[in-house]
C-alpha cells in the first residue's frame, strides 16, 4: 500500500507561491477563481488553500478581493493627483 502524501508535503514551496501571487497580481482585472489557480499553479484546491494560510495567513479569495480592492484605490489615487496636478497647471 502507497503511503499518503500530506497536503503540507505537495504544497507550495516559498518561490512557487510568489510566482501565483505575481501571476494573480497580473491578471487581477480579470475573473480568477479556482479553475484558473489550480490551473495556473498545477495544485490541488487544499494545497493552494494550505498554501495561503501558511504564506499569508488568509484564503485565496480572500486576498485576491483585497488585492484588488488595493489596485483600484491606487489607481483612484493616481487619478486624484493627475487631475489636482492638471488644476495647478493652469
Amino acid at each position: 500500500m502507497l503511503s499518503q502524501v500530506t497536503h503540507s508535503q505537495q504544497g507550495f514551496n516559498q518561490e512557487q507561491f510568489e510566482k501565483l501571487c505575481t501571476w494573480i497580481d497580473e491578471h487581477i482585472q480579470e475573473q480568477i477563481g479556482w479553475s484558473e489557480l489550480m490551473h495556473e499553479s498545477g495544485f490541488d484546491h487544499l494545497s493552494i488553500q494550505s498554501s495561503f494560510a501558511k504564506y499569508k495567513a488568509t484564503t485565496p479569495m480572500t486576498y485576491i478581493r483585497k488585492r484588488r480592492e488595493d489596485f483600484k484605490s491606487v489607481r483612484n489615487q493616481s487619478e486624484r493627483t493627475v487631475k489636482f496636478q492638471s488644476l495647478l497647471a493652469k
